[in-house]
């Protein structure tokens, strides 16, 4: 039984981070021959497994010899991303109805591992998502809002609790693997011996809609419904950054999320240049536009004092890598996985902080102020997400083994 994981990740550094959890999971469990697919090599962990180049349509066109591995007793672990919601297009959820479909069609058992779902607003998102449930042996939800979610949409769908895959072992001993060569382009972003230092990050999210088409098939559309609010998002993250600088005098790293030019039009970054601009004369606001490979990411974000993250998997490495996170957040997906982390006090809702970022300035300068215990508290609740996904992992090779 070999397990294969086929999600195609386009250079969102996030879902990439949370694949490569699982990747070290299953190695920490024995299991180095689970297949991958990868836009990268960088993307995938090295020795953890086997690895192939995404197939066409986002892996629905392979070619026939990738395809004859698509068969029982190999199990599909749908993992890293592409949640069950419906608030970006509804053509996502058609996605998963027929790739599962597939994969069912093959005799393959599907399990969707660590993942999230919702909001799912409208009777078509819905209804799409119960279909695609159907073709799921087991969902393992990263939250007790997912979980929820799931038995409501489709009762018969075998659900368990748990976190984000990016809350698996193995990343620290990555990063101290990283070459000495790799390691200077991290110190060059740090700096030397400012303190603290502070990363951003923030998101275009107000074109989202429930339509049928994704964002990038009417992209011009969809950033006309956004502009409004982006400018609103900008002038309150500058906020942020002057406070930062005034109090602390702090070096402020403005990070995307996304490795550049994979997919230019989603990428983080025309957003940073823009809040970057506003901060020209300044040197310790720092844009970092230079390509990282995974192992530089995840050591930059682990070298940082305080996240301040809109895309929820940029607060979510910063908090595997024991670094205090403020999530901005668009969505309840945030606020479902901090709070049941225990970190709820580190979620801002993005309608709040656009209209008045004081409470996160505050929330800042409390984490900043006991920094010691606030990383503490962090390596505390990350430890214990940590050891009940090992726990899920491992109860799921066991069962898988045993014909689940």
């Amino acid at each position: 039984m070999k397990f294969i994981l086929p999600r195609a990740i386009y250079g969102n550094r996030g879902d990439l981070a949370s694949r490569w959890g699982v990747l070290a999971g299953l190695h920490q469990l024995g299991v180095d021959d689970a297949l991958v697919f990868h836009k990268l090599p960088g993307d995938v962990p090295t020795g953890f497994c086997s690895s192939l180049p995404y197939g066409k349509g986002r892996n629905l066109l392979l070619p026939a010899g990738v395809w004859r591995l698509f068969y029982k007793p190999n199990v599909i672990l749908w993992a890293a991303g592409l949640d069950f919601q419906d608030d970006s297009s509804l053509a996502k959820l058609l996605y998963l109805w027929l790739i599962f479909s597939i994969y069912r069609a093959r005799g393959l058992k599907v399990v969707c591992l660590f993942q999230g779902a919702g909001p799912l607003k409208t009777k078509p998102g819905r209804w799409l998502a119960a279909q695609a449930l159907k073709q799921v042996n087991l969902f393992i939800a990263r939250d007790p809002g997912t979980e929820q979610l799931i038995r409501t949409i489709s009762p018969a769908t075998r659900v368990q609790l748990a976190h984000d895959a990016i809350f698996l072992p193995g990343f620290e001993q990555e990063v101290k693997s990283l070459p000495a060569s790799d390691r200077m382009l991290v110190d060059e972003y740090i700096g030397e011996g400012t303190r603290p230092v502070i990363g951003i990050n923030l998101r275009q999210w107000f074109h989202f809609s429930s339509s049928l088409l994704p964002y990038q098939m009417n992209k011009s559309g969809y950033q006309q419904k956004s502009t409004q609010q982006m400018e609103k998002l900008l002038t309150s993250m500058a906020t942020v950054i002057r406070f930062a600088r005034e109090k602390w005098k702090a070096r402020i790293l403005l990070i995307s999320a996304y490795q550049p030019d994979v997919l230019p039009w989603e990428d983080d970054l025309p957003w940073m240049e823009k809040l970057a601009c506003q901060f020209s004369d300044d040197p310790q606001v720092v844009l970092t536009n230079k390509p990282l490979t995974m192992l530089q990411y995840y050591a930059l974000m682990s070298r940082l004092d305080v996240m301040i993250g809109m895309r929820l998997h940029s607060s979510l490495i910063a908090l595997r890598m024991a670094v205090p996170s403020i999530n901005i957040s668009y969505t309840l997906k945030g606020r479902d996985i901090l709070e049941y982390m225990g970190l709820g006090s580190n979620v801002v809702d993005l309608t709040d902080f656009l209209a008045d970022p004081k409470p996160t300035l505050g929330r800042m300068q409390d984490l900043l102020d006991n920094l010691p215990e606030s990383r503490k508290i962090v390596q505390a609740r990350t430890d214990q997400a940590i050891q009940e996904n090992m726990r899920v992992l491992s109860s799921l090779l066991q069962e898988l083994r045993a014909g689940l």
